[in-house]
């Protein structure tokens, strides 16, 4: 149900930490992808060795180094699984992570995007948002909903993603660039 993504470059000291946290995810159907960007260390050795432990694991590693976004992308293209969720390889995510994202994704199936909004004091949560009040938010409210989270922050519907053309590749503001596209065509589960 879930392609979780891990691109990863130069991470040998963190990768197995955040390969661990997905698997110890209380909600289980996932698969996850982790695409090696050409690291120099150990990085790539590291994934391989859990992806002969655990079949839901596998790892590619790309020819010639991408950089941040275009790997996203390559990542994405090899999904098999209805929600893309992006995790870093230097980044860990709870326990109950995937299950309470799929969970709101699957409240609001017409929703693209969702995105965790930590210490809100709003709620009851999740709520889903048109794409006019999602922008209202962003930027008359001054939220900053559509940017102030990265890819570790959010849950993506697959068709939507490939919908949108995924990435643009631009450094700094893909994330957020995303996530606007996304909220001009489809509602926003925070």
């Amino acid at each position: 149900m879930v392609s979780v993504l891990m691109t990863a470059y130069n991470r040998e000291n963190y990768i197995a930490e955040a390969i661990e946290s997905v698997l110890a995810q209380t909600f289980t159907n996932f698969e996850l992808i982790i695409v090696d960007d050409g690291s120099k260390d150990k990085s790539h050795e590291i994934a391989v060795a859990y992806s002969k432990r655990d079949s839901r694991v596998r790892v590619y590693r790309n020819e010639n180094n991408l950089t941040d976004y275009r790997n996203r992308n390559r990542a994405a293209e090899l999904a098999r699984g209805q929600y893309l969720k992006y995790l870093d390889s230097d980044d860990l995510i709870y326990p109950h992570g995937l299950e309470m994202m799929v969970d709101s994704m699957e409240k609001f199936p017409e929703a693209g995007l969702g995105l965790c909004q930590p210490d809100s004091q709003q709620g009851p949560y999740p709520i889903q948002v048109s794409p006019h009040e999602a922008y209202r938010e962003h930027f008359l409210l001054e939220t900053g909903l559509l940017s102030s989270y990265g890819p570790s922050f959010a849950i993506i519907r697959t068709a939507a993603f490939r919908a949108a053309g995924g990435f643009s590749g631009k450094r700094f503001v893909g994330d957020s660039e995303l996530w606007l596209e996304l909220a001009t065509r489809f509602p926003v589960v925070k």
